[in-house]
């Protein structure tokens, strides 16, 4: 599942700059870049996606927090001032599109820094 979250990340104008598969790890590699966003799934081990984004807001408050999830907390995690979007599981274009609105958000209509 990381890689085929990869591949649709890569292709939505972002750059991959790292990948953990558990909490502590995603914690430690943003202890050493700071990302611009951050693909957090909700369950994993040793933390919880929320504990993962209360951390990474802690490092580095303008990170973007995108949890990713199958499971039925939608309205926990957006309640959660760690946390700035919510996109459910099962389909990877929901992710892709959120992705790319989060992009224009933050570059413009015309994919340059305003």
């Amino acid at each position: 599942m990381l890689y085929l979250l990869q591949a649709v990340v890569e292709a939505t104008s972002w750059e991959v700059v790292g990948r953990a598969t558990n909490g502590p790890d995603a914690i430690r590699l943003a202890e050493r870049i700071e990302p611009d966003l951050a693909v957090v799934d909700y369950r994993m081990p040793g933390e919880n996606g929320l504990e993962v984004a209360g951390r990474l807001k802690g490092l580095h408050p303008h990170t973007t927090v995108v949890i990713f999830s199958a499971m039925p907390v939608e309205a926990e995690v957006l309640a959660s001032p760690a946390v700035d979007r919510f996109v459910r599981k099962g389909d990877l274009r929901l992710l892709r599109q959120s992705l790319d609105e989060i992009y224009s958000e933050r570059h413009g209509a015309t994919g340059q820094p305003p």
